[in-house]
């Protein structure tokens, strides 16, 4: 399990639109944080998911609408969609983030896709050498499916074993790793 560690901050001064900076009011108040911790917050998705995705084009859509994409596919076809998708664009972002495929990078990658992304809520317990990671989503059977193959698809370059449990609503899997702390 990852220690956190405490960020560098650095100060600066900016204009924004009024409109803006109403929201961001509203948000912060209705979210019970200050404006400058949810403006932090934003920032952090844009310079950690959305700057580096840009290069993938990446499309934004509520989470019942790719239920319904994903209700309406065949299992077969969703199957290779997770596999296409685990193995195509983590591993370049992966890459040209943190240089090199490692368990942790990969891991991290998921915490990304949880934290900025919002396709899955992530949760972690490390028990003796054993890494239990769970994505719990409001997709469905066919999201389920379509999330296994996705993630083992991020781990195929590393030659993991993943042992997968799952439901309709998430996907559990174990890796036997030595993970920095």
């Amino acid at each position: 399990m990852r220690i956190p560690t405490k960020p560098r901050t650095a100060t600066a001064s900016f204009r924004v639109d009024k409109s803006a900076l109403d929201a961001l009011h509203e948000d912060a108040k209705m979210q019970n944080v200050s404006v400058n911790t949810l403006l932090n917050q934003l920032l952090l998705t844009y310079a950690n998911y959305d700057r580096p995705m840009k290069r993938f084009q990446v499309v934004k859509l509520p989470a019942s609408t790719f239920r319904h994409i994903l209700e309406g596919a065949q299992e077969e076809t969703l199957a290779e969609a997770g596999n296409s998708a685990g193995s195509d664009v983590p591993r370049t972002y992966i890459l040209a983030k943190r240089g090199k495929l490692t368990v942790e990078n990969c891991l991290d990658y998921l915490r990304t896709m949880s934290t900025h992304a919002k396709l899955f809520d992530y949760s972690e317990v490390s028990n003796d050498g054993t890494l239990s990671v769970t994505l719990s989503h409001n997709f469905g059977a066919k999201g389920t499916l379509f999330l296994q193959h996705y993630v083992q698809s991020i781990f195929v370059p590393l030659e993991k074993e993943l042992k997968f449990s799952f439901d309709d609503n998430a996907v559990v899997f174990e890796i036997r790793a030595t993970i920095q702390q």
